[in-house]
């Protein structure tokens, strides 16, 4: 279900009103992007990290004025879940850590389509840096769950650039 900005804006006052706690913050970072650990494939019961940089966070931090940030995830179901609250410090990217079966309420499977975002904590706005992520039961073969070790993009990057620079570190 789409909602217009008026819509999503109209329903976050209220809920602020409601609360009567929250801050309401309309901007947002244009050019966010999150990056997951690289991996060949994203399994359920895994645990990867996600990073916001430093230069988007920095700029969603101003807007709102404070420095706290979530990572928001929706799944299969429909799922929602946020993050443990991650402070930004000036300079430094956000890692949040995700585990997708610790997502979901007993009885919910993890597997299906994802998408995460980065959200100020205790702020009424619109979610940054959508990633879209597709977890799985199990690996499947020729695939592995563990995380590379390589940093983060997507899940075939990393190997073919490791590789790479193997092979020119042996040519030396």
């Amino acid at each position: 279900m789409n909602m217009s900005v008026f819509a999503r804006s109209t329903v976050g006052i209220a809920a602020a009103a409601a609360m009567g706690v929250a801050t309401i913050v309309s901007a947002t970072t244009a050019s966010a992007q999150l990056a997951i650990t690289a991996s060949s494939a994203y399994c359920a019961d895994t645990t990867y990290t996600v990073t916001f940089p430093a230069a988007d966070a920095a700029a969603m931090a101003a807007a709102s004025g404070q420095n706290d940030l979530v990572m928001g995830a929706t799944g299969p179901g429909p799922i929602y879940w946020w993050s443990p609250t991650v402070t930004y410090v000036p300079g430094q990217d956000v890692t949040f850590q995700w585990t997708p079966s610790k997502s979901v309420y007993a009885g919910q499977s993890a597997v299906g389509a994802w998408s995460l975002h980065v959200e100020e904590a205790h702020v009424v706005t619109t979610p940054s840096a959508p990633l879209a992520v597709n977890v799985v039961q199990t690996a499947p073969a020729g695939s592995s769950c563990t995380p590379s070790a390589g940093g983060t993009g997507s899940a075939n990057s990393i190997p073919v650039i490791g590789g790479l620079l193997s092979t020119l570190s042996a040519q030396k």
